[in-house]
């Protein structure tokens, strides 16, 4: 498919998702629901998107230090600034600028530090796996639900001994990797070649006990900031439900949205996901969409901060990453 029907693909649904979300919404209602929030919990929301993107860097770091020796290089900034790409460029370009930044230093390569942002996407997999169980049990729901609930941690459980087998077997998977690699152009041989190996060098990483114990620790921390910033959200706009599996249902609905292909910004789909988690303990679709705009726009102002700070600390400019994002495409 090419970029622009990708993009094209991803504005119709952020289209029907701002629809959707916009649909039976009282104007009236949201902006004096705004108007009154809160402020005293901007303070904590704002910490906690902050922290989230600390942990991130933190987790990715340990996964770019079982690939190669990566010293001083700035995991943080590249964090920031992957996250504000995905904020601001279309097709989730933060991806890829994300292994491009922090392979400036020469320390690792692209191919490499980009196939450790592969297993972080699978280790998300699993945590929103996990609190989507909890959710499940949580959250008001017939016999049906928690059934389902029950199914996906087994799913989990199953999913967790497939990431064992797989590390287990990270030697055959690369060999199979590299015999590929030698059977391709020079310029994707390589590609293949440093990717694989970047993959299976993460994954061997996590077969230490402690690794993967502080990896998955800073994954939980990575959720529960986004748990817990839901829950600031609905203390600022005193929504009436209760806040932890409110916090729980918030976190996993809107991760589901986002996770389809959406306008820069994840415009309407975000927004979407937190009226349909708060529609699950009846609150009113403008309390919702009042509830996903707030957050949104905590998300936004945060991580584009961070990101332009970023590329200040680093002496690029915001021309510097549209030109990358665009390199990254051409790669790709």
């Amino acid at each position: 498919m090419s970029r622009s029907i990708q993009i094209l693909v991803s504005v119709l649904i952020s289209a029907g998702a701002l629809w959707f979300s916009v649909h039976g919404v009282e104007l009236g209602s949201f902006w004096s629901d705004l108007a009154s929030a809160r402020t005293v919990w901007l303070g904590p929301m704002v910490l906690f998107a902050a922290l989230a993107l600390v942990f991130r860097a933190a987790r990715w770091r340990v996964l770019l230090e079982g690939v190669a020796p990566i010293g001083d290089t700035s995991v943080f900034y590249a964090t920031c600034i992957g996250f504000m790409g995905n904020m601001v460029l279309p097709l989730r370009a933060g991806e890829a600028i994300k292994p491009l930044v922090v392979a400036r230093d020469g320390r690792i390569t692209m191919p490499a530090a980009l196939a450790t942002v592969a297993i972080e996407r699978l280790l998300d997999l699993v945590m929103l796996g996990l609190f989507a169980g909890v959710t499940l049990m949580v959250v008001p729901a017939g016999d049906f639900l928690r059934r389902a609930a029950q199914t996906l941690v087994a799913l989990v459980v199953v999913a967790i001994v497939a990431l064992f087998f797989v590390i287990r077997s990270s030697a055959w998977i690369e060999t199979q990797a590299l015999r590929i690699a030698d059977r391709l152009p020079s310029f994707l041989g390589h590609f293949v070649r440093e990717g694989a190996r970047g993959f299976v060098r993460g994954l061997q990483a996590l077969g230490d006990p402690r690794t993967l114990l502080v990896v998955f620790v800073y994954s939980g921390l990575v959720w529960l900031c986004a748990v817990l910033g839901f829950v600031t959200a609905a203390l600022a706009l005193e929504i009436d439900a209760p806040l932890v599996p409110l916090g729980f249902a918030s976190t996993v609905v809107v991760a589901a949205a986002v996770s389809v292909p959406s306008a820069p910004g994840f415009i309407g789909v975000f927004w979407a996901g937190a009226e349909i988690a708060l529609g699950l303990f009846g609150v009113p679709k403008s309390m919702g969409f009042t509830f996903g705009i707030l957050n949104w726009l905590v998300q936004m102002v945060v991580i584009v901060a961070l990101g332009m700070w970023s590329l200040s600390r680093l002496n690029l400019s915001l021309s510097d990453v549209k030109a990358t994002s665009v390199s990254a495409a051409g790669e790709g």
